[in-house]
């Protein structure tokens, strides 16, 4: 009898230490279902103010960089969380776009480029700057007449390489001095067969090799920064001939990419950004910050 009295007594406290288990387990289970549901909703929270205030780029461009933000790149970037100030015709600081106006343009109005806004009267923003600048130059300046002279002028309209290359040293000071922004150069769209020659066509391919390898080598050796990229949008369009792919072609006598061009070198550069770690850094800041304060 006093065997069966101690077993029953072993066993009530048997299931009421295995109740209290439990009861710790659903506990503590609860605790954490708690802070999933608020880290989902930081992550909301993070995700609306992303919406509120995205990454922001700036964009020079003329007719081709017009037809290519229509044609899906705006909507593209737009879903990535980055908004796009275009700067193009009709502004002062959108006119002029070939190569030689680039070091004067960056030289004298730097500032009101990194701060330019759509939305504003005045098209400044008073409290916002770009984090990425994009540039490109229009199809024009891929027809590169010559090789030039030894040492290049980056101010002067004679479209050679020399004076290409030259440019191009002389934006490594330039963006050198703004180590918090990211500078994002469009190669100039290939030309349609009627619009150039097999030389030019060549040497527009020669200078675009030379600015996404040795000039990117080059700043990123003799700056330390990591904030200057190439996006090859000739070697998108082009053919083995260095002109406009004839799929992409509206006509035999217009350079500017057709939609089909256009909507391709969107989802190229789209993963160029995303490579490159270009877009969506914000956002991803901010959640990283969160979590290492929760």
């Amino acid at each position: 009898m006093k065997i069966l009295i101690a077993l029953l007594i072993i066993s009530i406290l048997g299931n009421l230490f295995g109740l209290f288990v439990l009861y710790k387990f659903m506990q503590k289970r609860a605790y954490v279902a708690e802070l999933e549901n608020r880290l989902t909703a930081k992550d909301r929270v993070l995700d609306r103010v992303g919406e509120k205030l995205p990454e922001r780029l700036v964009f020079l461009h003329h007719s081709c960089g017009q037809n290519w933000l229509g044609d899906g790149l705006k909507d593209s970037l737009l879903a990535s969380g980055v908004s796009v100030q275009s700067i193009t015709y009709g502004c002062p600081l959108g006119e002029d776009t070939d190569m030689n106006h680039w070091v004067p343009k960056f030289t004298n109005q730097m500032n009101e480029i990194i701060r330019f806004d759509n939305l504003t009267s005045d098209n400044l923003s008073p409290d916002a700057e770009a984090d990425i600048v994009m540039f490109k130059s229009c199809y024009p300046n891929s027809d590169i007449v010559s090789e030039g002279a030894k040492i290049g002028n980056p101010t002067e309209p004679v479209k050679t390489l020399s004076n290409y290359r030259a440019t191009f040293d002389s934006l490594q000071t330039l963006f050198a001095q703004h180590p918090e922004k990211k500078f994002l150069y469009i190669t100039a769209p290939p030309l349609v067969p009627a619009a150039t020659n097999p030389e030019n066509a060549a040497r527009a391919r020669e200078f675009n090799n030379w600015v996404k390898s040795e000039f990117v080598d080059q700043y990123h050796k003799q700056t330390g920064l990591d904030n200057f990229y190439v996006f090859d949008f000739f070697d998108f369009l082009a053919d083995s001939d260095n002109v406009l792919k004839q799929d992409f072609r509206r006509s035999e006598n217009d350079s500017h990419p057709n939609r089909k061009g256009n909507l391709g070198a969107t989802q190229a550069f789209m993963k160029f950004l995303r490579e490159n770690n270009l877009i969506g850094a914000k956002i991803q800041m901010a959640r990283v910050s969160s979590r290492q304060t929760s």
